[in-house]
């Protein structure tokens, strides 16, 4: 059984960008998010959880691992849920890869709320929920050294050809330069707002636009929340480390992110539904 790739980073952190560059390779196949539901429902053994995510990537995209396998083609699959599982695939997949992107968690959070998915409704719980999956994917990446390749998706963005052929050389296969022209291949998922910048060249001013989205307090909240991840990934401009958050604005926000949070989430879904339907 060939042992796959799976690459993981918060939502919005790049990771959608990064699977149409390496599935522009002609010996990589990195499948987009297909849900992650019913896939790790206990009890199961190697065999079932193999089968239950080759089987998915059958029926939903008409994929078979094994004629992959025979063509010598690296398969893995991209999605940011698979973040709580990284030590079941790991344990059940001993051979595997893992490639983790980080973002800047300015730009994470900005994009959180601009797609207005529920992932962070405010500032405050959105950099929670930055700094608690990026801990438990460096944790991770720290267990499993020889497993593991992590990089930030400024740094994908700056020095793309560096750092794809990073990621080959990780894989052990060979650069290839359709990699930088990922646009011009037909997407092998639904085009949405979401994922449109992928289907066309990287655009380095995407690297700032959360400058203009956020007030100096409420970047003074995020890099309270994250700054010892952000520090230890050097991440440097972070003017105001001395923003307090109090427990009554606390509170506010949590309770923000419980309401708002699922209000977008049931919109996002009918919306979703609605457009299937088309």
């Amino acid at each position: 059984m060939q042992q796959p790739i799976f690459i993981v980073g918060t939502q919005r952190s790049g990771t959608t960008l990064l699977t149409r560059m390496l599935s522009a390779h002609p010996g990589l196949f990195i499948q987009n998010e297909m849900g992650t539901y019913g896939v790790f429902d206990k009890p199961y053994t190697t065999e079932v959880l193999h089968g239950r995510i080759t089987g998915r990537l059958q029926d939903r995209y008409s994929i078979d691992v094994n004629s992959l396998e025979s063509e010598g083609v690296l398969w893995g699959w991209k999605d940011p849920m698979l973040t709580p599982h990284l030590d079941e695939l790991a344990e059940h997949y001993p051979g595997s890869k893992f490639i983790v992107i980080i973002r800047d968690p300015r730009a994470v959070v900005a994009s959180y709320i601009d797609n207005a998915w529920g992932l962070g409704t405010t500032p405050y719980t959105g950099a929670l929920r930055w700094h608690d999956e990026v801990t438990t994917q460096l944790d991770f990446c720290r267990t499993h050294q020889h497993r593991c390749l992590w990089f930030t998706y400024e740094n994908l963005i700056e020095n793309n050809q560096q750092a794809l052929t990073r990621i080959c050389e990780f894989l052990g296969v060979d650069f290839d330069h359709g990699m930088l022209e990922y646009y011009k291949k037909p997407l092998e998922f639904g085009q949405n707002r979401s994922n449109m910048n992928t289907q066309k060249p990287i655009e380095k001013s995407s690297l700032s636009k959360w400058k203009a989205a956020f007030s100096p307090r409420q970047i003074g909240i995020i890099n309270n929340v994250c700054q010892d991840v952000m520090t230890e990934l050097d991440y440097t401009d972070m003017a105001d480390l001395n923003t307090r958050i109090g427990g009554l604005e606390k509170s506010y926000y949590e309770l923000h992110q419980k309401v708002m949070g699922e209000l977008q989430l049931q919109y996002q879904l009918r919306k979703a539904r609605r457009n299937r339907k088309k």
